[in-house]
């Protein structure tokens, strides 16, 4: 067994160097350490037994309850005979598929950095997002990658038809080259592919699937998986989700009908052309969008510029400051399986560069590199008043609505006041009738987002249509500080502590929390309960009335498998 529980078909052999033994083998690679594990597999680093030479790769191993799956079986099986034929910088290699006592791996290329998911949850429990420069940068390598694959023709000069279809961040590596690179084409469409999808079965994680896989259409192109990098790259600069719901049908209705808003409209700094491009490549109308990834590619560099993406270098440091001590403890472990007198070789043959003690000099240049490349949270760009693109924005209709009102209350002030000296007496002989005074003061609350529900201390208020401010009457006797939740559209939830000022309620602060990116966690599935053999009525035996069960509706989508099938 592995340190998870997992299968192991050989057990760990003593090291002749002392040092800490491997965690076993499979095929002719000696299992290192443990780098990442899923509900589906678990990827070691491992380095072929038959050689001093032999550079590291990443092993990728199906859980034992999945590793006698045929369909499962049949989606490695594409994988590994797809990324191989794929010969791109931008795509991970994979160099084996193999078997070990009936149970089958992958061996491909290690990528030393992190999944631009793991980016983005590192930054936001930095409270800072990724820098549009940087998210374009590593999005055109994905593009790259995706291009490689979708034009891709076999030996004999056929077309393959490939599309990769699980475009998501977490297929998206990051290396320490500051190299973005494209992985898992488990579920990727090939012409000739050994597993075939069956009818209606949506595979891939819902809120980056194309529309057009979901609704009647149900068709499948290269067009779909420019829209899922498009969901990725708003997500990253934005720096929330774009489609999400409690359930997964009700994330699929996002992904088919809910507004997409410009990233300038939601008060993100963009140029108007970027914009525009990132928006026509999530277009529902296929004529709309672009129909390559290149022409998508091609796009977002003539949108942004030279100056407008970050050079490999920025992202490089930017994967050396969020996660060089997480890799500096596993090259530390690596140390302490293949021994001190190795571990140098096996990093040369690999690529590698041997990471030191960290100091605390080297620790203060990573906070101030990522102070230099990690822009903060999303909170801030949408907080009023934090950002001068929001002058033009939602910014811009507070100040008009507060301008307004102020200009009203000023004309009434006046009226009253002549009024009053011209009625004195007649106001003086209605004293005894004079209205009670108030016992509420009303707050303007203005709000980082267009909002359907909003929750002021312990009220809670649905706002139809939504709208970006709202007025509550709070009693005299109430403070100043009150705690407003909102929540967006398209589900993101902001949070902040207001205090009154004027008549308005600003948060504190950095502004208002927006909640940070989600996780993506992957269930196994669950297995099926066994069949129970019922005997077969003799032709003698009358037949017994059973009772038939009350209907009920009919579910609009079902799980299995880990796969959201629509009816």
């Amino acid at each position: 067994m592995d340190s998870e529980g997992g299968p192991t078909s050989r057990p760990p052999e003593p090291s002749s160097t002392g040092a800490t033994p491997p965690l076993g083998r499979v095929g002719s690679y000696q299992l290192l350490v443990e780098i990442a594990a899923g509900g589906m597999a678990t990827v070691y680093l491992a380095r072929a037994s038959d050689g001093r030479d032999a550079p590291l790769v990443a092993i990728k191993r199906p859980h034992r309850h999945l590793a006698v799956d045929k369909i499962y079986l049949s989606m490695l099986v594409d994988e590994a005979r797809l990324a191989s034929a794929i010969d791109h910088e931008c795509v991970v290699k994979v160099r084996e598929l193999g078997f070990e006592g009936g149970e089958p791996f992958i061996a491909m290329d290690y990528v030393e950095g992190a999944s631009l998911s793991d980016v983005r949850k590192a930054l936001a429990t930095s409270n800072r997002a990724i820098d549009a420069r940087v998210a374009l940068r590593m999005v055109l390598d994905a593009l790259a990658g995706l291009q490689a694959a979708h034009v891709l023709h076999d030996e004999h000069g056929r077309h393959m038809g490939i599309v990769h279809r699980d475009v998501s961040p977490h297929n998206v590596l990051i290396g320490c080259d500051g190299r973005a690179r494209l992985t898992d084409f488990g579920i990727a469409k090939a012409e000739d592919r050994v597993q075939v999808t069956r009818t209606h079965e949506v595979k891939g994680k819902l809120a980056y699937l194309a529309p057009e896989r979901i609704d009647k259409r149900r068709i499948c192109t290269t067009q779909s998986d420019v829209f899922s990098m498009a969901v990725v790259l708003w997500e990253c600069i934005a720096g929330r989700r774009l489609f999400r719901g409690e359930e997964a049908i009700e994330t699929l209705q996002e992904v088919m009908s809910a507004p997409i808003p410009p990233l300038r409209k939601i008060g993100v700094p963009v140029p108007q052309a970027l914009d525009d491009a990132i928006a026509r490549a999530l277009s529902r109308d296929l004529d709309t969008r672009f129909k390559s990834a290149a022409e998508f590619s091609a796009a977002l560099m003539s949108a942004a510029g030279r100056d407008g993406i970050a050079k490999p270098a920025e992202v490089a440091c930017l994967i050396e400051t969020l996660f060089g001590e997480r890799l500096r403890v596993r090259h530390a472990k690596i140390r302490e399986v293949v021994g001190e007198g190795e571990v140098e070789r096996v990093l040369e043959v690999s690529g590698l560069s041997a990471r030191p003690e960290p100091t605390e000099e080297m620790r203060a240049r990573d906070e101030r590199n990522l102070e230099a490349i990690a822009p903060p949270a999303p909170s801030a760009r949408y907080a009023f008043g934090s950002g001068s693109e929001l002058d033009g924005g939602l910014l811009s209709r507070a100040r008009l609505r507060y301008a307004v009102l102020g200009g009203v209350a000023l004309l009434g002030l006046v009226v009253a006041i002549g009024v009053a000296v011209r009625y004195r007496p007649m106001r003086e002989a209605q004293a005894d009738t004079a209205t009670p005074a108030p016992t509420a003061r009303r707050v303007v609350v203005p709000l980082p987002f267009l909002a359907s529900k909003v929750t002021f201390d312990d009220e809670s208020r649905e706002l139809s249509p939504a709208a970006d401010i709202v007025a509550f009457e709070v009693p005299l006797t109430a403070g100043v500080r009150h705690r407003v939740t909102a929540i967006a559209l398209d589900g993101s939830r902001a949070e902040a502590m207001v205090r009154e000022a004027d008549g308005v309620a600003r948060p504190e602060g950095h502004g208002f929390d927006v909640e940070p990116l989600e996780t993506y966690p992957v269930e196994p599935p669950k297995p099926a309960p066994p069949k129970v053999a019922t005997p077969a009525p003799s032709e003698s035996a009358e037949p017994k009335a059973t009772a038939r069960p009350a209907a009920r509706p009919a579910p609009m989508a079902t799980t299995k498998n880990g796969f959201t099938k629509l009816r």
